[in-house]
């Protein structure tokens, strides 16, 4: 990785929070933490790993909606005077509901 794009990375994922926080209003949409975005290296494509804070359907639910909104979310992202915006590809980030387990069963 680049330094270019670590500083892409860290600035997609504040721009993205705080869009999903402030301009976001579907219901559907639960507690939902931006944890890391990873721009390919030609910047035409982002991951953009979340993490939903809920029950398994509740979870499915709101990635569903959240992925209905990454086209608006692009589009907001247009603000940021980038050369490209990348397309934005959402996946769950199940890393502190593994680490959650691992302290459950060392207590």
């Amino acid at each position: 990785m680049t330094e270019r794009t670590a500083r892409l990375d860290q600035l997609l994922r504040e721009e993205i929070s705080a869009i999903i926080a402030k301009d976001l209003a579907d219901p559907r949409i639960g507690f939902v933490t931006v944890t890391e975005v990873d721009v390919a290296p030609d910047l035409g494509h982002a991951t953009v790993w979340v993490s939903v804070i809920g029950d398994d359907a509740a979870r499915k639910a709101s990635l569903r909606a959240l992925g209905r909104a990454m086209p608006y979310v692009r589009h907001r992202l247009g603000t940021l005077h980038l050369r490209k915006i990348p397309e934005l590809h959402l996946r769950h980030d199940d890393s502190v509901e593994r680490g959650a387990r691992v302290l459950h069963i060392i207590d």
